[in-house]
């Protein structure tokens, strides 16, 4: 038959979208994602939220989970690293059951809003490659002059588990050398089981040509990553800020795992 212009229809049916979003200090909200993913997710929440889960329960349409505790507050360290933590484990978990991050987006005008992340997930293709296993970093920029990094290796005896083990300390090195190459670096110590780097002055209140330098910071710290193997897989504002002081990003980063070992 000739061909009458029309496009051609698929055959690997519509995507499903879905959201997960986080809500005064202590909510993640689920909305269109299946019942085993649901399962899923409180299960991780169990394993890696120390305070554990208050109630459960749905708002709407979405399904919602309130921790014990502040993982998205504006106060805590240890509240806050947890829950990078937390949602870092959320965004591999998604990633291995071939969820999509599509986009973070702000959705609210109010001053206390946070993120809410979009996720497609189609019908896959013939044959389809599954997602090379992976492992996943949270870095996030907090106060006026400070890094953070949370990474945790899984040691499970896989070939060069041990040389892996090691490598936060690369990213810690790494990263210092191209602090130091911008004069930024002032001191790196272990807190709250992450380690953090303290900058010289306050990068992350600067204005003029300050706010310039910050930003080739940004651009350097990006590409002394990805000379690692590591990539940005989401921007995400997670934690409450105030009328007065906003929160910055929390930045994931994802690495296929060297030798393609599958050690989750």
């Amino acid at each position: 038959m000739a061909d009458d212009g029309a496009p051609e229809k698929s055959t690997s049916g519509p995507s499903q979208y879905a959201t997960l979003s986080f809500h005064k200090t202590d909510t993640i909200r689920l909305l269109g994602f299946p019942d085993d993913i649901k399962s899923n997710v409180e299960s991780l929440i169990a394993t890696v939220w120390q305070s554990g889960i208050q109630s459960t329960g749905t708002c709407g349409e979405a399904y919602e989970f309130k921790l014990k505790g502040k993982p998205w507050g504006y106060f805590g360290s240890q509240d806050a690293v947890g829950g990078i933590r937390l949602l870092r484990d959320v965004l591999a978990l998604l990633y291995e059951q071939s969820w999509e991050l599509v986009t973070s987006a702000i959705c609210s005008r109010r001053y206390t809003a946070k993120d809410t992340l979009i996720f497609r997930k189609g019908s896959p293709p013939p044959l389809a490659t599954p997602a090379q296993p992976a492992e996943w970093l949270g870095l996030a920029t907090t106060f006026y002059d400070k890094i953070r990094i949370v990474y945790d290796a899984k040691n499970s005896g896989y070939p060069g588990a041990e040389a892996d083990h090691d490598h936060l300390g690369v990213i810690i090195t790494n990263l210092k050398k191209m602090l130091e190459s911008l004069d930024y670096f002032e001191k790196g110590d272990w807190s709250h089981d992450s380690f953090e780097f303290k900058l010289k002055g306050r990068p992350w209140r600067s204005r003029g040509e300050a706010s310039v330098k910050m930003r080739l910071l940004v651009l350097r710290l990006l590409e002394t990553m990805e000379s690692m193997g590591w990539r940005v897989y989401a921007t995400i504002l997670q934690r409450t800020g105030t009328d007065e002081d906003r929160m910055m990003d929390t930045w994931y980063f994802v690495r296929t795992r060297p030798g393609g070992e599958d050690v989750t």
